[in-house]
């Protein structure tokens, strides 16, 4: 299981039963307590927010406590749903109480205000820590950052670009009811559709190989769909069979836009499964394939028209927070290779290194060359431990350790090496300045032979 440890259990909650033989306690009291206990959780858990928010979302609420008009995707509305529960706390334990049992009373509608995003920052400057310190370039803090919030917060606005693995992002489909075309054509709101469109299929264009049946059906719908725009350019009133065309248009093309971002992540989960496997995470690797096969079924569902519009905005919403999920575990556990290897330098360079580092270890156990082998190898097994926590998808456990001292075993692997090209440097100087100064080279000067050193102190330096 990946990241399961970040995902906390739904609303649910164990209180004390009133006991029958105490009548002062009254059914509103016990109500009082449980939207106490709701209140904080949702004030201090991301994740209880975003939870609820889905909850809402999925039992089509959301207009009772946002203003939704003009919102065209699921990622906008989630979004404003999330900052109305932070702002909120009380009305929002109500909603949530009267969503579980019905016995709260529903909060009226509020004004919608700007969405501020908000991150886990101790998790996610753990695995930056860790990423920095291991020098995993495959892995950017730019990307890291990307994944936390489509994680805690939900996917991100229409034009961001594309994010990890070399792939096009995976936004959502469209949120709002395909009525914009409905007898009076809103022709900025279809500029708007046929701008992102093309957006996203030119940066998916270069994406990776992945099934390409998904970019050439997207974009043999986009160029129906740009055609059918096109025709009704300049006019402000179309007819009841143009708009039902337009909007049919309109469906396949953010059906087979899906598809593509679906199919996307696919491809990327099965390249992470590849590297996994080579790398000995067995149960991670394992993880990525079922994602990638699951999104690959709803890709192809999405593909043959097998789904409804507000079907596909749940799948793509929920397949992106689960990527990110698994991004972010992905990305952790390559750290902490990276690091595992930094902190195995291997044996010694030379025969002048051993004896240097035996030297100094019997004798000047506190110098920093042995000190820093004793720091690495003591904190291998640490590493090891690490590694089988992380494959097991306890990424709390695998980087509370390891996260915290990166920094420390970085600089302890660059001492090492450091002094071990060092030493070996030395020995070559020892060897060919102080025992072999009679070997000579010849050259030619001035057509005669001529006879100089071999290894003098500046030939040595420039080697």
């Amino acid at each position: 299981m990946a990241l399961k440890i970040l995902f906390l259990s739904s609303l649910l909650f164990c209180l004390p039963r009133p006991a029958a033989a105490a009548p002062e306690i009254q059914p509103q009291n016990i109500q009082a307590e449980e939207l106490s206990v709701v209140r904080d959780r949702l004030a201090t858990s991301l994740f209880a927010r975003g939870e609820l928010a889905d909850k809402i979302i999925a039992a089509g609420m959301e207009g009772t406590f946002v203003d939704v008009e003009g919102m065209e995707t699921h990622a906008e509305v989630r979004s404003a749903l999330l900052n109305w529960i932070r702002r909120n706390p009380d009305k929002a334990a109500q909603a949530s109480l009267h969503l579980k049992t019905g016995a709260a009373a529903l909060p009226g509608k509020i004004e919608l205000r700007e969405t501020v995003y908000e991150l886990n920052p101790r998790f996610l400057e753990r695995i930056k820590a860790l990423s920095e310190a291991a020098g995993d370039r495959n892995v950017s803090n730019e990307a890291l950052e990307l994944a936390s919030r489509r994680l805690y917060e939900g996917p991100q606005a229409e034009d961001e670009g594309a994010v990890v693995m070399g792939g096009a992002a995976g936004r959502p489909a469209a949120y709002s009811p395909l009525n914009y075309a409905d007898y009076r054509l809103n022709q900025g709101g279809l500029d708007k559709e046929l701008g992102a469109a093309g957006a996203w299929l030119e940066a998916a264009r270069g994406a990776g190989a992945a099934d390409r049946r998904f970019y050439g059906e997207a974009f043999r719908e986009y160029s129906a769909f740009l055609v059918a725009a096109s025709a009704l350019k300049g006019r402000s009133a179309i007819t009841a069979q143009e708009s039902g065309a337009l909007e049919a248009r309109r469906a396949a093309l953010r059906a087979r836009l899906s598809a593509l971002a679906l199919g996307e992540r696919a491809y990327d989960l099965e390249n992470m499964a590849a590297v996994l496997k080579a790398r000995g995470a067995v149960k991670l690797a394992g993880l990525a394939d079922r994602l990638a096969a699951r999104l690959s079924a709803s890709a192809l569902e999405a593909l043959e028209g097998g789904a409804s519009m507000r079907s596909l905005s749940a799948v793509s919403a929920s397949a992106e927070r689960e990527f990110s999920s698994f991004y972010l575990s992905y990305s952790a556990y390559n750290s902490l290779v990276r690091l595992r290897e930094l902190a195995s330098p291997g044996g010694f360079s030379c025969l002048y290194d051993y004896a240097a580092y035996r030297y100094l270890a019997a004798f000047f156990p506190g110098a920093a060359y042995p000190k820093a082998r004793r720091e690495l190898a003591a904190a291998r097994p640490a590493l090891d431990e690490a590694l089988l926590r992380a494959d097991a998808g306890d990424m709390e456990g695998a980087l509370s350790g390891a996260a915290a001292r990166a920094a420390e075993l970085k600089g302890a692997a660059a001492l090492a090496a450091s002094a071990s090209a060092f030493n070996r440097r030395a020995q070559f100087l020892l060897w060919g300045v102080l025992f072999r100064p009679a070997e000579l080279a010849v050259s030619a000067r001035g057509g005669r032979a001529a006879f100089r050193p071999a290894l003098t102190f500046f030939e040595v330096l420039r080697r």
